[in-house]
């Protein structure tokens, strides 16, 4: 018998991210937006005078220091990282899965950026180069997809259920301090954190849904074949 309550929790939060992301693509979370920004200028204002960050030097820089757990760099170390573990223990599975939801990822917030693009880069390299527009957050999206879906894999390589939540815990805490530390110093605006957030939580979903009915026509298979 197939527990179908995993699909349904899956579902419901799917539901919720699209409502989210509706939202902000609509401006009706502008207004929040616009008073968390306004708040924080109040109370940190500029660096200086030819800045739009708020706060002082090291409250920007340390906030960029943590949202670069979201930057190329640091993804594209972690990520090579993780195809060579992969690699040598010969689960090409598990990696094919993790290349696949990454790579479709980037590709959708890529398209996403496109669309909300107020002028679009006149070279091919600028794509992956300049910033092609802050709606929705790329910090915040490819944080939510990476850092999420390797939670969910590795804590499939323990048995205790405490060991499991607290994995996938993690990752979202980590997810979380990604798209503050782009709010707080002015980098983005809470609407545009929030779409990146929902966004990379859509496309999670998607994939797992995906995941569930490809084994669920495998197992299938595999029993007609035993008959």
């Amino acid at each position: 018998m197939i527990n179908k309550k995993p699909e349904l929790i899956t579902f419901i939060i799917l539901i919720i991210c699209l409502f989210l992301f509706t939202l902000t693509v609509f401006g009706i979370t502008d207004v929040l937006s616009d008073n968390i920004s306004s708040f924080l200028l109040n109370h940190l204002g500029n660096t200086n005078k030819w800045s739009d960050y708020y706060g002082p030097e090291w409250f920007v820089d340390f906030n960029k220091e943590i949202s670069a757990l979201a930057g190329f760099p640091l993804m594209f170390i972690f990520i090579s990282i993780i195809i060579t573990y992969y690699y040598l223990r010969k689960e090409s599975r598990r990696l094919w899965r993790l290349l696949f939801v990454l790579i479709t990822g980037g590709l959708l917030l890529l398209f996403t950026k496109l669309i909300f693009a107020s002028e679009l880069p006149y070279q091919p390299h600028e794509y992956i180069t300049n910033h092609i527009s802050p709606f929705p957050s790329g910090h915040a999206m490819m944080g939510t997809i990476f850092y999420i879906t390797l939670s969910v894999i590795t804590s499939r390589n323990y048995q205790s259920k405490a060991t499991k939540r607290f994995i996938i815990f993690s990752g979202i805490i980590i997810t979380l301090f990604i798209g503050i530390s782009r709010i707080l110093p002015g980098i983005h605006t809470f609407n545009d954190v929030l779409a990146g957030w929902s966004l990379g939580m859509i496309w999670l979903c998607i994939c797992w849904l995906l995941e569930r009915k490809i084994k669920e026509k495998s197992n299938q298979q595999k029993r007609i074949n035993i008959q």
